[in-house]
C-alpha cells in the first residue's frame, strides 16, 4: 500500500505508523502545499492520502478541496482521509468532501481498518471516531493511542525535506 502522509509533526507520524501494514510505503510531507506538489509531479502513485487537518499554513481541509478539484479536472487521485482534532469538525470534512475522517488521537486498529477499506474500494465499517460521506462518526468510549508508541514494520517511511513553498512567510 502506497500512502501519502501529510503530517504536522513526528508525534502524529508515530501514531499513524502503528496502524500501517508491514508492507506499506509512506511518503511523508509536512505541509498541504508540499503534498499537492508531490501529487502534481506525478512521480508517485498512492492508494490513500492521509492528512492531518491541523497542518500549517493552510490545513488539511484545503488539501482535500484541492485534491477534489483535481479529480473534477480529470486527474485520477487516491481517496483522502482527514485526521481531525474534534468530532465537531465533521461538518468541515463533509464540506471539504473528504472520503473519510478519523478523530485524533488515532486508534491504530480503527485506522488500519479504514486504510484497508479505502485502499481496496470496500465499504468502511462503522467504527468509533470514524466517519465517511456515507455515515457519521460514531463516538464512544475507548479509542485513542499513546502518541509515543512506534511500530514501523517492514515498510518504508520516507520524509521529504521542506521546500521553498513550505515557508510561512
Amino acid at each position: 500500500m502506497n500512502i501519502l502522509l501529510v503530517s504536522g509533526g513526528p508525534s502524529l507520524t508515530r501514531q499513524v505508523t502503528t496502524a500501517l501494514p508491514a508492507d506499506a510505503d509512506v511518503l511523508e510531507v509536512r505541509t498541504p502545499q508540499r503534498g499537492l506538489a508531490v501529487l502534481d509531479d506525478g512521480d508517485h502513485t498512492f492508494d490513500v492520502i492521509l492528512a492531518d487537518a491541523d497542518t500549517h499554513p493552510t490545513g488539511g481541509f484545503y488539501l482535500v478541496r484541492e485534491v477534489k478539484a483535481r479529480v473534477t479536472d480529470g486527474h485520477d487521485l487516491a481517496p483522502v482521509i482527514l485526521m481531525i482534532s474534534r468530532p465537531q469538525d465533521e461538518y468541515l470534512c463533509r464540506w471539504a468532501q473528504a472520503d473519510a475522517w478519523i478523530v485524533k488521537p488515532v486508534d491504530p486498529f480503527d485506522l488500519a481498518e479504514l486504510l484497508g477499506a479505502l485502499a481496496s474500494g470496500s465499504s468502511v465499517p462503522a467504527l468509533p471516531g470514524v466517519g465517511t460521506l456515507g455515515h457519521a462518526a460514531r463516538l464512544g468510549p475507548g479509542g485513542g493511542v499513546n502518541a509515543d508508541r512506534t511500530l514501523l514494520g517492514g515498510g518504508r517511511v520516507t520524509a521529504l525535506t521542506p521546500g521553498p513553498e513550505d515557508d510561512d512567510d
